[in-house]
């Protein structure tokens, strides 16, 4: 991976940041994609610090036409893209008539539009230098996620889509895979909703640091997608097994909202 460069969006915590700071220490480039300009530039200073080459591309991925500036913002550093990992992503969880219109409208156009026109640009230049495309799904692609309805349909699309590309490129030398994780300790809980901590699926996410040895096993494997966590991988089989409206109810009750909602 040596001087290869990874495009990572919503690279300033969480996920993304971990991810950074793995293919940092493997020798790649790191091109930093999220809204804020100063948590990413720390994170480039400490990636410099140790080694590491960091570029810092402050954008708002939710805005209409944000893929098009950062494909011309990446073409603009002279950068060679080989790995475009769509990290960013945003939800809602409370009753779903109390999700401000803005909110929902935000939600489709980062987890679904953005990504896919991102991958749409960046796939001419990774089939012809053979690279890597790592789309961050969940494990709420895999059923109804009742209160946090809109999030879920959006990571079944994640998840869809990329197991399409996957099988549509295989044998081209473009590697495309899902990582489906479930809850992760990361800033997304805190902004997703008050009650949510207290929801069954929440009470204890998985630590940021499993979720990127899961992506980098991912990304070292020829599979079209990973579950992250044994818990989870048996919750999703059980979940194709039983009527989808079973699945559903169950869904209901451990993401039903605790406390006040925003």
């Amino acid at each position: 991976m040596k001087r290869q460069v990874a495009v990572i969006t919503g690279a300033s915590s969480g996920i993304g940041a971990g991810l950074a700071e793995a293919l940092a220490a493997r020798g790649m480039q790191v091109v930093l994609v999220a809204r804020s300009a100063p948590r990413l530039e720390a994170l480039a200073e400490r990636l410099r610090r140790a080694g590491g080459v960091a570029h810092v591309v402050p954008m708002d991925l939710a805005e209409a036409g944000a893929a098009q500036r950062l494909h011309e913002a990446i073409r603009a550093l002279g950068l060679p893209v080989d790995m475009l990992i769509n990290n960013a992503g945003t939800g809602y969880h409370g009753p779903f008539e109390a999700e401000p219109i803005e909110r929902l409208t935000q939600t489709l156009h980062l987890n679904i539009v953005t990504l896919a026109e991102l991958t749409r640009l960046f796939v001419p230049e990774l089939l012809f230098r053979k690279g890597t495309i790592l789309n961050i799904a969940s494990t709420a692609a895999f059923q109804p996620t009742p209160f946090m309805s809109s999030y879920g349909a959006t990571k079944a699309f994640v998840l869809s889509f990329s197991e399409a590309l996957w099988a549509e490129y295989r044998g081209s030398g473009l590697r495309v895979v899902a990582l489906c994780p479930g809850a992760v300790e990361t800033p997304f809980i805190n902004a997703i909703g008050q009650g949510v901590r207290g929801t069954a699926v929440f009470r204890k996410p998985l630590p940021v640091v499993d979720v990127v040895k899961a992506c980098l096993k991912a990304l070292d494997s020829t599979k079209p997608s990973r579950i992250v966590g044994i818990g989870n991988w048996l919750s999703v089989q059980m979940g194709r097994f039983s009527p989808r409206a079973l699945t559903a109810l169950i869904s209901a009750a451990m993401l039903k909202p605790t406390g006040s909602q925003p």
